[in-house]
């Protein structure tokens, strides 16, 4: 039963991407078929329903659509970056910096990722800068704090670390997070010579008429309150340990009874298929570990893997599997339980945080790829400036596609440098 159950979460990820449906409806499918395969009674099925994890992201993701709605979240990156041009000759680090900083006010990670792209590539353009470079280190920049423990992906990930038994390493891992994505975007400046300004000339590319400057309004009272809501919850998450989806519906409340989002496109507004994909997979990777499942998937790692594989081996496995599913719904909760296995089988050759990084940071570094959020919001923005041709958009995706690859190997080959060791002493 143990390979029938590994087999179904390989066969729920190839027909959910051929058919193009949710994995995580699909999942919760055949976590109940499988449970009855298995022996296991409805009610045990459901018992690895993860409640605490639904709730996390539902507050969290409602919270943020309201702020979304109102257009506070994209005042305020528009405002952070309409006096840069003074700065342009660093404009790339402060597109990296800023969408770092904004992750971290935007615990909810979608600014970085839906709003900034399109902001942060136009006025790159402007500045003379190849638009897909700026893009990139919009997405790594926000890679880069994207694991704050007061954020839905970060509190996802420290709620998955727990649960496999590890202790409270919510610091080291964001902090491994900016280590590597800082390298990466160090890498991406590199590779596209972003020091060369006016790559392009302006018969083969130029902005459309809607993507020039515009006039930027103050802050309204519903937006001024929402950027105060947003304060007081990351404080009360971060000082007051509350939970954080139940914190974030608190103050969801408050905004709405102020009237500072309507009800019904807050509701629309948050992403469900993103929700049902990680509940979805966790719920069946409960049953898939109750039949024995992911214990063999780390049987099998460990007779492949060497003091020297390991590291490499768990984040490229984690970048590959990132590519066709979300990384905090798919690699993370399936590549983090079988950790201590693989690293005692190595002779404990790397400290359990190192690891455990090394899983987190490679299903991000996929991000980027047009197959996933952030490199599909790079394109897209891509798209609605500079409305490219067929034959330059499928340029862009395989560009965006090959930055991906190259980044996921080099992540998983930086693990065994020891860059993930630094933060040991903290």
């Amino acid at each position: 039963m143990a390979v029938i159950s590994l087999l179904s979460l390989i066969i729920v990820i190839a027909v959910g991407v051929y058919t193009k449906k949710n994995i995580g409806i699909i999942s919760l499918a055949v976590a109940i078929v499988l449970g009855m395969i298995g022996g296991l009674s409805s009610s045990e099925v459901i018992s690895g329903f993860p409640t605490s994890l639904f709730l996390n992201l539902f507050g969290m993701f409602f919270f943020f659509a309201i702020a979304q709605n109102n257009g506070s979240l994209e005042l305020l990156s528009k405002k952070l970056f309409v006096s840069f041009d003074r700065y342009a000759i660093v404009y790339p680090l402060i597109v990296f910096l800023v969408s770092a900083l904004i992750t971290i006010v935007d615990p909810g990670g979608l600014t970085g990722y839906v709003v900034l792209p399109a902001i942060t590539m136009s006025v790159g353009y402007q500045m003379g800068y190849n638009p897909i470079m700026i893009g990139v280190l919009t997405i790594f920049g926000a890679n880069a704090t994207l694991m704050t423990p007061v954020g839905v992906f970060g509190n996802t990930a420290n709620l998955i670390v727990n649960d496999a038994g590890f202790p409270n390493y919510a610091t080291q891992i964001l902090l491994n997070g900016t280590i590597l994505f800082s390298i990466a975007g160090i890498l991406v400046y590199i590779g596209f010579r972003g020091w060369k300004r006016k790559q392009h000339s302006e018969d083969m590319l130029s902005l459309e008429d809607n993507a020039a400057p515009i006039y930027l309004p103050a802050f309204n009272g519903q937006q001024k309150l929402t950027l105060l809501m947003l304060i007081l919850m990351i404080l009360s998450i971060m000082f007051l340990n509350t939970h954080a989806g139940l914190t974030a519906l608190v103050f969801s409340i408050v905004l709405l009874l102020a009237k500072a989002a309507d009800e019904k496109d807050a509701f629309v507004g948050v992403p469900w298929e993103t929700i049902f994909l990680c509940i979805g997979i966790g719920n069946l990777l409960s049953v898939i570990d109750s039949m024995g499942g992911l214990t063999l998937l780390s049987s099998l790692l460990s007779s492949i893997s060497t003091e020297w594989t390991v590291a490499p081996l768990l984040g490229i496995t984690s970048s590959i599997m990132s590519f066709f599913s979300l990384a905090i719904a798919g690699p993370i909760p399936t590549l983090i339980p079988s950790i201590q296995v693989l690293n005692f089988s190595t002779g404990n050759s790397f400290m359990d945080i190192e690891l455990i990084s090394t899983v987190i940071n490679g299903g991000f570094t996929a991000a980027i790829s047009p197959l996933s959020l952030g490199g599909a919001m790079v394109l897209a923005a891509y798209g609605t400036l500079f409305k490219p041709s067929a034959e330059e958009r499928t340029r862009v995706f395989n560009k965006l596609f090959l930055v991906a690859i190259v980044i996921s190997i080099i992540a998983g080959i930086l693990a065994n440098a020891g860059i993930y060791s630094i933060t040991t002493s903290l």
